[in-house]
């Protein structure tokens, strides 16, 4: 058995999306499929994929803009935050501060909660509530043979965090989500952002200028 991570830049704000399966079941799990629907059902539909889950970090428009139409051709669950349901609901407004395309919204079928789990195949992503940046942002984790990967949303990035001045998000907070619960895992965990660079959670406790260790 083995678990595959896909991760790859989508859209406007290249938001990084990862496709996440297991090799001998098939089942997978779409984390912020924000944007390029098309691109991310036909990387599906390559490898003949059944998503079980489409899991978003947040809920700013760039993290979510493919949701639907993805649904409409998975049929998966969609999961969020419910602190970050008010965001969600304000795509149309999200839509004109970013710049980006109007999309309409599914409805979302389950509400994240901390240290949940979500099985696919033989693999399991974990949660972290990892408040701050939105007041529901969360971060998963995922062994995938002996290393451990998190996707982090937009609360850590390398050498950086997310940013705190839109509407729900509180600096003081991002900051206790860090130490508390990303800065405690093991050095060697590979830290997928929500865009930009991958990173190591040592490296950026040694060096990252807005939260040390």
């Amino acid at each position: 058995m083995a678990i595959v991570k896909q991760t790859f830049p989508v859209g406007l704000y290249q938001c990084n999306c990862s496709i996440i399966y297991c090799d001998k079941t098939l089942e997978a799990i779409i984390i912020d499929p924000g944007s390029e629907p098309e691109t991310i059902v036909a990387k599906v539909e390559s490898k003949g994929l059944k998503v079980k889950y489409l899991l978003h970090t947040h809920a700013h428009l760039d993290h979510f803009g493919a949701t639907s139409k993805v649904k409409e051709k998975c049929s998966a669950v969609i999961g969020l935050h419910k602190a970050d349901e008010f965001l969600y609901n304000l795509h149309e407004q999200q839509s004109a501060m970013l710049g980006l395309p109007q999309t309409t919204i599914s409805t979302i079928d389950h509400y994240i909660q901390d240290n949940e789990e979500f099985t696919f195949g033989e693999g399991q992503l974990k949660t972290l509530f990892t408040p701050g940046h939105t007041p529901g942002s969360i971060s998963f984790s995922l062994e995938i043979g002996s290393e451990l990967f998190l996707f982090s949303g937009d609360t850590l990035f390398n050498g950086g965090i997310g940013r705190t001045d839109f509407p729900g998000g509180d600096s003081e907070l991002i900051v206790k989500s860090i130490k508390d619960r990303l800065y405690t895992l093991d050095g060697d965990c590979r830290v997928i952002p929500g865009h930009g660079d991958e990173t190591l959670i040592g490296k950026e406790k040694r060096s990252n200028p807005f939260v040390r260790a």
